[in-house]
Parts: structure tokens; sequence; C-alpha cells
């Protein structure tokens, strides 16, 4: 027995079991009879017992240095399966120049408009490995590579954590387990203005649903003034030398009444946006004064975040009251009625102060986000020093939230700072 022992502290509990079992499977053909079963049967309980015991302590402290390592702001990454990233000597994040170049590539494909779907196209027609190496290309793998904030430079640590040591279950975390956010934690591929732009882009699509087609730069930025649905792409004459790319109202012939607004020309636009551009940079030293100013409230989070501690501190004394009666609940006789009724009333105090915390963190992100989009509008604006300029993809992006067109001929320009600017077509 002793030489079937010897191995067990680094069997797992099923494991050992399956072993034990087919050990004493054996005897019992080989005329080992009830004794020795009834042992046998003990022995794979402690055993397994043993073993699981130690499964759950090396799981332990596995989970225990992991953690410790988040908090300590310090990132792990698995480098086989991530694109744009390799482990460097002094063992930090190390750019791949040639794998930055496809991750560069992917979010200016995203932001010409096309989708997940058609850069995966591409990326696998054009032969470029996925980050496992393989040649075809998933729109998962695009998706998760455009909103992954680790190539801004930043690392948001322990997304998911293992639910259970035996089953190695893991799970999306969502407040279970501490998350850590750590800025600047390596060299970036993408700006952080460009990767925030990014988010917003695909919240966008998201919004609009099904009603636009993202196949060009202007895709859900062109509105109907007539219906408020997105302007889509059309091809005139695809098949004849006057082959001509024009946007109009996707809407345009749906319903009883057709909209009024004209079609554009893809070129025309560009134009017109140039000349919006213009108008507004009359007032250029102005709109940088304004945008600084308002990026410096934005920033200012200190009235969210003490409202915030003290939400959370009403959260504890709460929880705490409800622990206390449901122990008292426990251990001595209560009404029940009564109890059932302080019952309901801490826990829709807790509701309400749970719904206010989350509101609280809505509130600080979507200040982030307009911090970061108003980042980006400035950072187009002083690239902008002269008149005229080039029409340009990413300072289209940069400055534009969106352009409105009427029936009587007015394309307006809402730019990222809520500046409004009218053009003609």
């Amino acid at each position: 027995m002793k030489s079937v022992y010897a191995p067990c502290s680094i069997l797992s509990a099923r494991k050992y079991r399956a072993t034990i079992s087919g050990i004493w499977s054996g005897q019992r053909n080989a005329g080992t009879h009830t004794t020795l079963d009834s042992k046998g049967e003990l022995l794979i309980t402690i055993m397994s017992s043993l073993a699981q015991e130690e499964s759950r302590s090396i799981s332990e402290n596995v989970t225990w240095g992991k953690r410790k390592r988040f908090a300590d702001g310090k990132v792990s990454l698995a480098y086989s399966s991530f694109l744009g990233y390799r482990k460097g000597e002094d063992g930090q994040m190390e750019v791949v120049p040639e794998e930055a170049e496809t991750v560069r590539l992917i979010y200016r494909l995203f932001m010409q408009g096309q989708t997940p779907y058609a850069i995966a196209k591409y990326l696998t027609d054009k032969n470029i490995p996925t980050p496992t190496g393989k040649e075809t290309w998933r729109h998962r793998t695009v998706e998760n590579i455009l909103s992954n904030e680790k190539y801004k430079g930043d690392a948001r640590l322990q997304k998911c954590y293992t639910v259970d040591f035996l089953s190695k279950k893991r799970k999306a975390n969502e407040g279970e387990v501490p998350q850590y956010y750590v800025e600047g934690s390596h060299d970036a591929i993408i700006e952080p203005a460009e990767w925030q732009l990014v988010q917003t882009e695909i919240q966008r699509r998201k919004n609009a649903g099904r009603s636009h087609n993202c196949c060009g730069v202007f895709s859900a930025k062109l509105k109907c003034g007539d219906c408020g649905a997105y302007f889509g792409s059309k091809v005139w004459h695809s098949n004849s030398k006057y082959k001509r790319t024009v946007w109009q109202c996707n809407a345009k012939f749906k319903g009883e009444s057709r909209c009024a607004t004209p079609h554009l020309y893809e070129q025309r636009i560009k134009e017109l946006f140039l000349e919006a551009l213009g108008i507004l940079m009359e007032d250029r030293e102005m709109v940088i004064t304004d945008c600084r100013a308002v990026m410096e409230a934005l920033t200012d989070c200190s009235r969210i975040d003490g409202e915030a501690e003290e939400v959370s501190n009403e959260m504890e004394v709460v929880a705490g009251m409800i622990q206390r009666l449901v122990d008292e609940n426990a251990t001595r006789k209560l009404d029940q009625e009564d109890y059932r009724r302080k019952y309901a009333g801490y826990a829709d105090r807790y509701a309400a102060l749970e719904s206010r915390m989350e509101g609280l963190k809505k509130e600080r992100e979507r200040r982030e986000i307009q911090h970061d989009l108003f980042s980006g509008f400035l950072s187009g604006l002083e690239e902008v020093r002269e008149l005229p300029v080039d029409f340009g993809e990413k300072l289209f992006h940069r400055m534009v939230d969106f352009a409105t067109v009427h029936s009587d001929g007015r394309v307006v320009f809402t730019f990222r700072n809520g500046a409004e600017v009218s053009t003609k077509i």
C-alpha cells in the first residue's frame, strides 16, 4: 500500500479515486473479498479528501499570488495569443512593430466605416496571420482587439476569475472580486484619444442597430433632417465609367411620404466638411480656450467621488442592519410579519443605494468619455494651424460628431465641442 500512497499527494481527487478504484478492482478480480473492499473504500475516501484539500490549498495560494500582483499593478499577458506585444528582456510588455501595424490597420479600417466582419475578411484575404498564428480571422477577434484597453497603454486587471478550484470554471468579473485599472502601464500602440473615439463609434453603431451599413467613413455620421434616419452609401452606374458613390437617406423610399432631403456625392461631403472647419477656425483660439476649460471641469470628479464614498459607507451600514436582523430572527422567536416588513424596508433601502452608486459610476464614466472626446477634438484642432487642409478620415472623426442634411440644401455639422456650423450644398 505504501507504493500507492506515495504519489497521492500530487494527484487530484478525481484522478486518485480512479487510480485506487482500479487497484481495488484488480484485487477483487484476483480473489480479494469484502474485508479489503471496505478498507479500500475507506482509503479512497480519506485519500480523496486529502488530495482535494491539497488542491484547494494550492488554488488559494495561486489565487492570492495573482491578486497580489494585480494589486501591485503588475500586468501579465498570454503573449502567444495577443497581437502586438511580446515579453521584453526586462519582463515588461514590448511592442512588436510588425504586429503593431496590423493593430493600427484594424483601427484605421474600422474608423473608415468597415465592420468587424469586413475587416476579418480583408485580413484573411491579405494572408495576415491571426494573434494565434492561424490563417482565418473571426469577427470576434477583431472586436476584442478594437475594445481592448491594453492597446492604448492601460490595463484592466482581473476581468474574470475562477469560480471553483475543482472544475476550473471561469466567470466574467461583474464586481464579485476587486478589479484594478493601471494607467500607462506600457507603451501604447493606439493613441488614447483615438482608442476612445473607436469606443464611441462602436457604441454609436450599436445604438443605430441595423438602420445603416458601416461601409464608409460617413457611415452613421449623416442624419436626415426630415425623418432622422442615417444616410447610407449607394453606387450609381456601377458597370460604367460614370460609376459614383452617393449618400442618401436610408428611409427615403420607405413609408407613405418620401424624404425631400437630397443625395450627396462623397467628394462634396468632404468639401462641405472643410468649409465648416474653416468657419470654425475663424475663432480658433477661443474654441481652444473653451475646450481646455471644459476638459478641466470634466476632470474634476471630487463631488462624484465624495458622494460615492458616502453611499458606499451607507450601504455597509444597511448591509450590517440586514445581517443583524437575520441573525436575530435565527436565534430567537420574532413576529414574522414584523420581520418581513423590516427586512423588505432594509432591502429596498439597499437597492436604492445600489442604484445610486451605479448612477454615480456611469456619470463618472460619461465624464471620462467626454474628456477623451474633447481631447481628441482639441488635438485635431491644434494640428490644423493653417488653411486650406486636405480631407483626412482621422481628422473628420476627431472633429465631427454628426452632420444633419436638410431638404433646403443646408448641411449642419455638429462638432465634438457642441458647436454647429451650417453649410450649403
